[in-house]
């Protein structure tokens, strides 16, 4: 195949979805992955799409995510019930990680009732709401700024996180499913959460009952990869007989 025609088939691919892994494109194209690096390098320079963590994505895709100040009013009883579960599994003087997503950010201000904590986080809402919190010492990744959603992203950010070893982390998701496990609408925000959760003692996942059975363009990780699943209802038989199966802890109100 020759390399225009490469180049044209990987722009057709992206075309089709919100972005394409380096991995996939590889084994459908039946070259090396250092070959597509390239390509994907040629393409971003010719301005037909943004090189992110492990592919690419469509030029302006990962900035147009529905604003964060829109999403935080979305479900937000969901939001702070879950919230009021979560805040349970923090102690006074523990080093906690808090991902940028919205239902994460309802955690901020209940923790006033804890005291000497320490936060890392790469959402600017989160640092906005935490920064005058006396109780809290407070940590910012720092690196590729996201518009939309208000969060650091990229190499300085993973690194940052990678530096660390917390007591607890959370993080949301976009979807939840049995056949495809805990997905994202990134490739860049989902390599970053699966390095904050390789690197804590507690892992929770805060999860609202509109996304269960979902799965969206990138799998973060299987369940294996989490301790505890907090949501703000109960989701049903089949789903609690999955989470013992999978050994991990779910909670929700009344139970």
């Amino acid at each position: 195949m020759e390399t225009q025609e490469r180049r044209e088939k990987i722009l057709q691919a992206l075309s089709e979805q919100y972005s394409v892994k380096v991995t996939d494109l590889s084994r459908d194209l039946f070259v090396s992955e250092a070959t597509i690096r390239r390509d994907l390098e040629k393409l971003e320079k010719s301005g037909h799409l943004k090189r992110v963590y492990g592919g690419a994505m469509q030029v302006g895709s990962i900035d147009t995510e529905t604003p964060v100040d829109v999403r935080r009013r979305l479900n937000a009883q969901a939001k702070e019930k879950i919230a009021l579960l979560a805040i349970r599994e923090i102690r006074s003087s523990q080093v906690i990680a808090m991902d940028s997503s919205t239902t994460v950010m309802y955690l901020a201000p209940h923790l006033r009732a804890f005291d000497n904590l320490t936060v890392l986080t790469h959402g600017v809402k989160t640092i906005e709401e935490l920064q005058h919190f006396k109780n809290v010492n407070l940590y910012c990744s720092g690196g590729l700024m996201l518009r939309n959603s208000y969060s650091f992203a990229g190499e300085f950010a993973r690194r940052f996180f990678s530096s660390f070893c917390t007591d607890v982390t959370f993080i949301a998701c976009k979807g939840i499913s049995m056949e495809h496990g805990i997905s994202w609408a990134y490739d860049e925000e989902a390599a970053l959460r699966k390095i904050m959760l390789n690197s804590t003692k507690k892992r929770i996942l805060l999860c609202d009952a509109t996304k269960f059975g979902k799965t969206y363009t990138s799998t973060m990780f299987g369940f294996e990869s989490i301790d505890t699943v907090i949501t703000d209802k109960d989701p049903g038989d089949e789903w609690r007989t999955f989470f013992d199966k999978h050994h991990v802890d779910l909670i929700y109100p009344g139970k």
